[in-house]
């Protein structure tokens, strides 16, 4: 079995190579985001502090944007295809030996290790997808992509809180890291995909995606989105459960539904950003994702309610817009490069900085603050929208990458 290109995937959206895919981006994603719903259970195992276990998401944001810095290297040898397995693989070793962690100390290390994993798969796994798709198809098959990560924020609750009532959330993380090895192995037997080199980040290369405003429009606005959607996912079940009274299962279930709404914009993000560009969209997205941040620092009741379930849902449809401008300022063999060199940034604070200062202020009694700044900042990022061109990918049907790319 394979999964080999069309004689007209020029022409036509093939979804086959998105959907492996979206199973190989929830499995890399599923071990990160556990750590969310088992924050409070990871504090007693280990008897951490709150502002020990929310560092614990930095020892894995480090990990993540050392290794996606240097992924260039990797996909260079191993191509963008061997580079996914790899991923698979060192997740799933991670994860394995996460489950007899005997200390703090060596969780942060094992920590440090997944995030390494996890760092190596964005820039191949997009400039796979991409390589895979028309420039006029771009928005749908990234919107279809970021089904990956929708279903593991919506899984992490739902499986977490069963392995809390079992009381064996060590046997889940041996669980997760077998099925990255048996992904693996799957992937490298069907992919025909990304068997093109990638490229490392060369002199040349950086200082040609560097020198281009946009970069560092969609860099600052990534810090923020990714802020929004990891960094308030992180701490959200704790801040329902602590300060709102929920119990841990009424907190875990609506955190895992308020993901699986997602769903409902994110196909409809790709197919706007292909037809009306990237500006107009992030626009509003930005604007309304800040508002529902804030509001869940500051909301109660039912308001609360509403706020959470909507934010999760505008901020995923953030992420395709942005996807198709980052792929549209590089060629097709230096694409990697620009994932590469935004993401780590975005990720240290969305993933990193932006839990652990939310951690701080919860220990200082101020929780909600935390979800409040956020939100002003995203708001307040609107205004660097004005800098971004209007049409950023070309939609008239010209072919923009060359055939060194390759489908699944």
């Amino acid at each position: 079995m394979s999964i080999s290109p069309t004689p007209l995937a020029d022409e036509r959206f093939d979804v086959r190579p998105a959907l492996l895919l979206v199973l190989v981006l929830f499995l890399n994603l599923l071990p990160r985001v556990l750590l969310s719903p088992l924050l409070l259970e990871i504090e007693a195992a280990f008897d951490l502090s709150r502002a020990e276990s929310s560092g614990l998401f930095l020892f894995v944001s480090v990990g993540f944007s050392i290794t996606m810095l240097l992924s260039g290297f990797v996909a260079e040898r191993l191509h963008h295809r061997g580079t996914i397995v790899l991923s698979l693989s060192v997740v799933g070793a991670a994860s394995v030996l996460l489950a007899a962690a005997p200390s703090a100390s060596v969780l942060r290390v094992l920590l440090f290790v997944l995030g390494m994993g996890a760092g190596l798969y964005a820039p191949s796994g997009i400039a796979t997808l991409t390589g895979a798709a028309h420039a006029r198809h771009w928005g749908k098959a990234l919107a279809l992509h970021e089904v990956g990560p929708i279903l593991g924020f919506f899984a992490a609750p739902v499986i977490a809180e069963a392995a809390i009532q079992l009381g064996s959330w060590r046997l889940l993380f041996a669980v997760i890291g077998i099925a990255c090895f048996a992904m693996a192995i799957f992937y490298r037997g069907v992919s025909r995909g990304g068997r093109f080199p990638g490229s490392p980040p060369n002199l040349h290369h950086v200082r040609s995606i560097l020198a281009q405003r946009t970069f560092w429009v969609v860099a600052l606005l990534f810090m923020l989105a990714l802020g929004l959607e990891i960094g308030v996912f992180a701490l959200l079940p704790t801040f329902l459960i602590e300060r709102r009274e929920m119990t841990s299962t009424a907190a875990n279930s609506l955190v895992s539904v308020s993901r699986l709404t997602a769903l409902l914009l994110v196909f409809g993000s790709g197919v706007l950003a292909d037809r009306f560009g990237a500006k107009r969209l992030l626009t509003t997205i930005c604007l309304l994702a800040g508002v529902a941040t804030a509001l869940i620092g500051i909301s109660r009741g039912s308001m609360l309610y509403v706020v959470v379930v909507v934010q999760p849902m505008l901020i995923a449809a953030f992420f395709p817009a942005a996807l198709v401008l980052l792929s549209s300022i590089a060629a097709p063999e230096s694409r990697n490069v620009v994932i590469s060199l935004v993401i780590p940034i975005s990720y240290l604070f969305g993933a990193g900085a932006a839990p652990f200062g939310i951690g701080l202020l919860s220990e200082a009694g101020a929780f909600g603050a935390g979800f409040v700044i956020l939100g002003m900042l995203m708001m307040a990022s609107t205004l660097l929208l004005r800098f971004l061109p209007r049409t950023p990918v070309d939609n008239s049907g010209t072919d923009s990458h060359s055939g060194s790319g390759g489908t699944m």
